[in-house]
């Protein structure tokens, strides 16, 4: 662990400090580098691994001790997410995605959603994808073309969706469409639709990055849905979408923060045994200074990301900060790859190398849960420009 983690965990009190030991510890246990490279290399959903962190409550930690969940604040979640995305950034996006979900179905779902489904999440019995993107509305969100028309006791959705982390192999998919004759935040509902039904199908897509939970297309054909598989009543369409975009957005910069300290750490005892002209790489000053640029900036993201945890924490107003460490710590991990791939010079180029993994990794970051612009964008609203 590099002295740029220490620092950061000088400020953690004994609970944060122990939530990291024993999130450290079950990756460390469950899911080696060579695991995820292996995973990564074939395309292979990590089974055992999701299994096994839905054994350790790590996928409903975000429940209520009602449903089974561990109860765990947004500090916890983001320490989940940062020991997550050190041990395995693919992994850790699906993670996200399962809070999403069960959050979304916490606060807005029916008694019987909740007692059905809620459950199932906290012991890792449920994989639901989440259905939002599509074609012409990704950063846009809410120019969603899909629509739910209601036919009596049912809706009929037809569209598409993309980017959905996991669908071709999920149990449901919490789509988001509009009913018909609508636009904007008007309109919009969100349906629990199960892998079974006919009028549904996933489709992998081929991606240069997160190739072990992989992302899909979902093609929504005359679906026939249950009317009673909506989640909130009308009118709550938008704000079940948006109600996850904060903890998305602090759970993307904490996955980022994480592994840009293992590439940090990893880089430097590189660097520190290779030697050349002599000398280790480590004592020539323009690799130095790289790396502590690095260093400096990784220091950043995560200090922006654990005020923003502490923030959803305490029920303070985080959406401006949430897009200012999503922004910062995925343009760090991203920076951070990219010079661990070339510091490893040719052998950081080949598939033999983890860094690989994780260059082609962070460019996702950078997209997903709202694009590096549409961040800047949001930030720059928040100055008043």
């Amino acid at each position: 662990m590099g002295p740029g983690a220490n620092r950061m965990r000088l400020m953690e009190d004994t609970r944060e400090s122990a939530l990291r030991e024993e999130f450290r510890a079950f990756f460390a246990e469950h899911c080696a580098p060579e695991y995820a490279d292996e995973c990564d290399a074939r395309g292979r959903f990590p089974e055992e691994l999701y299994r096994a962190a839905g054994q350790a409550g790590l996928l409903g930690a975000c429940l209520p001790a009602e449903h089974g969940g561990r109860g765990e604040d947004a500090t916890a979640l983001a320490i989940l997410f940062s020991e997550a995305g050190r041990a395995f950034p693919d992994f850790a996006n699906l993670i996200v995605r399962q809070h999403l979900c069960a959050t979304v179905l916490e606060r807005f779902g029916s008694p019987e959603q909740r007692a059905e489904l809620l459950p199932r999440f906290a012991r890792g019995g449920i994989h639901m994808a989440f259905g939002a993107s599509e074609r012409g509305a990704g950063s846009d969100v809410t120019a969603l073309a899909t629509t739910a028309r209601r036919d009596g006791g049912e809706y009929v959705v037809d569209g598409e969706k993309l980017y959905a982390t996991g669908a071709h192999v999920a149990d449901a998919v919490l789509v988001f469409a509009r009913e018909p004759g609508t636009s904007g935040r008007e309109g919009i509902c969100a349906l629990v639709v199960w892998s079974g039904n006919p009028g549904m199908r996933a489709e992998r897509l081929d991606t240069l990055g997160v190739r072990a939970t992989g992302t899909a297309m979902v093609t929504l054909t005359a679906a026939r849905v249950p009317a009673d598989a909506r989640v909130g009543g009308d009118g709550e369409g938008w704000r079940v979408l948006r109600s996850g975009l904060d903890m998305e957005r602090l759970a993307t910069a904490a996955i980022a923060t994480g592994a840009s300290r293992f590439l940090l750490d990893r880089t430097i005892g590189y660097l520190n045994e290779r030697r050349q002209f002599g000398r280790p790489l480590s004592g020539l000053q323009a690799v130095r200074h790289r790396l502590a640029d690095l260093a400096m900036r990784t220091d950043a993201a995560e200090l922006a990301t654990m005020a923003v945890a502490h923030g959803l924490a305490t029920g303070a107003p985080v959406h401006l900060d949430a897009s200012v460490a999503k922004l910062a710590a995925t343009e760090t991990y991203m920076a951070v790859a990219h010079q661990a791939v070339q510091l490893e010079g040719g052998h950081g180029y080949t598939k033999d190398s983890v860094v690989q993994r994780h260059y082609r990794d962070a460019k996702m970051y950078e997209i997903g849960g709202g694009a590096s612009d549409v961040q800047r964008d949001i930030i720059a609203r928040g100055l008043g420009l």
